[in-house]
């Protein structure tokens, strides 16, 4: 699923997250039953993340 279609379900394009750095979506990581999470761009590599996780435990920069 491509960026975009990814921000319009609700996914920021920039957070900061693990350990205060930030990151930026990349892309969509597919789980079972249509579902997915976010691959994000940190500086040390990338990380999958929840949404939920996202709203709760994370900063958003740019929605």
């Amino acid at each position: 699923m491509p960026v975009d279609d990814m921000r319009k379900d609700g996914w920021p394009l920039k957070i900061i997250g693990n350990g205060g750095y930030p990151a930026t979506l990349v892309g969509c990581q597919p789980l079972f039953d249509g579902d997915y999470m976010g691959i994000y761009r940190y500086p040390g590599g990338d990380c999958c993340h929840d949404l939920e996780e996202i709203k709760k435990c994370f900063v958003i920069v740019e929605q």
